[in-house]
Order: structure tokens, then sequence, then C-alpha cells
């Protein structure tokens, strides 16, 4: 027992020395009134990262969209709305509302514009990708609040910020926003398929729409969890902060069923996915003969689960593929629980064999 304690004291000795005190409540306040001035530097920064993150959405590269979420300035003055609703200091929640608010308007015409001039109507997978935001996004902003809150009260850490902006990515969907307005009906997808086939019938308005979504999902998480944080550490009182914290969950309760049915949607795509690869496993009689699997997508259209099927097979197995087909389908369809259509396209293969060298002994051959 001696033992295990003086290896614990060891280990644990220079602890202490890590500890650091939160910033007092005066200096935190100066630093939250300061990040909630609509100055000309933050609006410069961050019409320099709408375009960054603009031509990176539109050239699909997620370096360039990285390099635009850490110089985009938009986490401090929704942190200082945050701080404003926890001491509850309308002046600042006021001037915090109009920078965050002038931000966002900035922010969507300026990737607007970039578009139009641009004339580049194609979405590739990073502007799809911030489309079709979940729960799981609520729980990015929510931990991404927190780290941002608890950086703001540690000066050791405050560098720490620039990861946080990373992980949230405010200025990329607000951008998508601006991007899909501009494409309209004419924006088309780089990876050859219909936009009607991922659910967005109405092309680049159902960008725009869950991109925005996706924005109103990080920015309420983000409120709330760090409002939570500084009251957490002593700053303002916990009975005048509910009214204002209950106000902003209240609000973001409104985007609980959009984002828990895209979450649902995603949950049916893998586990459809999962049932599609023990098929062989599942149906060993079924599905005989050489074939390789080329691709698989599942789509949503309505409440209807579309899957697509891509292979190469042998001729020979091709013959009574539609009752297979058939199986299949009910398979899916008795396992999902949900209506579900099948399209198996088939690309029939002749499989040749060639052979050279010495024959094995047991080929009839002698050894060489």
């Amino acid at each position: 027992m001696s033992l295990l304690s003086e290896t614990w004291r060891r280990v644990t000795s220079e602890w202490k020395a890590l500890l650091e005190q939160p910033v007092s409540l005066a200096d935190l306040s100066a630093s939250m009134h300061q990040a909630s001035v609509p100055y000309f530097g933050f609006y410069f920064m961050l019409a320099m990262a709408v375009i960054i993150a603009t031509l990176g959405l539109l050239a699909n590269s997620a370096p360039t969209i990285i390099g635009a979420m850490i110089i985009a300035p938009l986490m401090a003055p929704i942190m200082s709305l945050s701080f404003g609703i926890v001491i509850t200091d309308r002046h600042l929640i006021v001037r915090s509302i109009i920078t965050v608010v002038s931000g966002i308007i900035l922010v969507v015409a300026l990737a607007y514009a970039s578009t139009l001039i641009l004339g580049l109507r194609i979405a590739g997978s990073e502007i799809l990708g911030r489309s079709f935001p979940t729960l799981l996004d609520m729980g990015v902003a929510m931990a991404a609040g927190a780290a941002a809150a608890f950086a703001y009260t540690r000066r050791s850490i405050m560098s720490s910020i620039a990861g946080v902006a990373i992980a949230v990515a405010l200025v990329p969907p607000l951008a998508v926003t601006g991007i899909g307005l501009a494409q309209g009906d004419a924006i088309s997808a780089d990876v050859g398929t219909s936009f009607a086939k991922m659910g967005l019938a109405e092309g680049g308005e159902d960008i725009a729409a869950g991109a925005f979504l996706l924005f109103l999902t990080n920015l309420a998480g983000i409120i709330i969890v760090a409002g939570v944080v500084f009251l957490a550490h002593g700053y303002g009182k916990w009975h005048r902060a509910a009214l204002g914290l209950i106000l902003v969950t209240a609000l973001s309760l409104a985007l609980i069923h959009p984002l828990g049915a895209s979450l649902e949607r995603l949950y049916v795509k893998s586990l459809t996915l999962s049932l599609i690869s023990q098929l062989r496993h599942k149906f060993p009689d079924l599905f005989t003969g050489r074939g390789t699997l080329e691709g698989v997508s599942v789509t949503y259209m309505g409440d209807v689960i579309h899957v697509a099927i891509n292979a190469t097979v042998d001729r020979e197995t091709i013959k009574g593929m539609q009752g297979r087909v058939d199986v299949v389908q009910k398979h899916l369809e008795r396992s999902l629980q949900q209506p579900v259509r099948i399209k198996f396209s088939l690309i029939p293969v002749d499989t040749l064999e060639f052979e050279a060298g010495p024959k094995a002994n047991g080929d009839g051959g002698k050894s060489q």
C-alpha cells in the first residue's frame, strides 16, 4: 500500500504548480465588452475569412476551409453574448447581437456575391456535407461552447480558441447559405447524382436552408453551454441568468425535431449499409458465382429509402436476378420497418483465366 501511495505522490507531486485561478470578473468583463464591439478589424477579418471559405467550398478544398475557420472572428461576439446573458448586462447583450447579426449578413451577402461573380454551379462534398445537420452537430457545438468559455477564463489556454473555431465551424455554414442562394436551381453535384435523389428537390435553396440550420445549431449550443460554464465559475448569478438561458434553450428546442429527424435518417442509412454487407452470409444460396460490389448509395425520397447498388458479375449470375432483388427488397423492408426501393445496376462480364509456368504435381505434371 505504501508503494502505491509513494508512486501516486511522485506522479502527481507537481500538479499544484499547474493550477490556475480563473481571471477576475472585471478582467473577463472587459475582454467580453471588447469582443462585442463591431469595429473595422472585425469586419475586415470576417470578410477575408468568407472569401477564403467560399473559394475553398467551391473548390472542394478542406485545407482552405480550415484556414478560413482559424481567422474568422465570429466566435468572439457570440461568447460576449453568452456572457452578457449570464451577468444580465443589457448593453453588452444588445451590442453583441448587433455584431453577430451584422456579421451573419456580411458573410451570407459576400458569399452570395462571390458565387455570382465566379459563376460556378457545382456543389462538392464540402458543400453537401454542411447541408444535412443532425443532433451530432448540436453535440459538437455544445462541447465547443464549453471549451471556448473555459479558455476565456484561463489566460494560459487562450490560444485554444483557434482550435475551438475549427471544431465548431461558424463561417463555412453561412458561406454555404450564400452559395446555395446564389446557385439556386442551376446548382449541380460534382458526384454525378441528382439533388432530387439526395432529398434536395429545390437544389440550392435546400442547401442554403440546411446550412443555415447548421449555423443556428452551432449558435444555440455555444450560447447555452458557454453560459453554464461561466456561471459554474462564479461569473453572474444563477437566478438572474436563468431567464435568458431558458429563453435561448426554448428557442433552440425548435431545432430538435429537424436535427433528430436527420440523425434518425443517418442511422437508418448506416443500418441499411450494414444489412447489405451481410446479404451474402444471410442468403448464401441466393448469391452465387463471382461478382464485385462497385458501390452502394442510400438516399431518401419522401419516406421511401432508395438503395442503389452497382456491381460487376458473371453473366451466369444474372439469370434469375429479378427474383433475388425481390428477396433482398423484402428483407430490407422487414428489417428497417420502412418502405424500401432497390435498384441493381449490374455489368455482366466474362471471366477468362490464363496460366503460365510449370504445372504442380497435383495437376499431373512433374515438378522441375
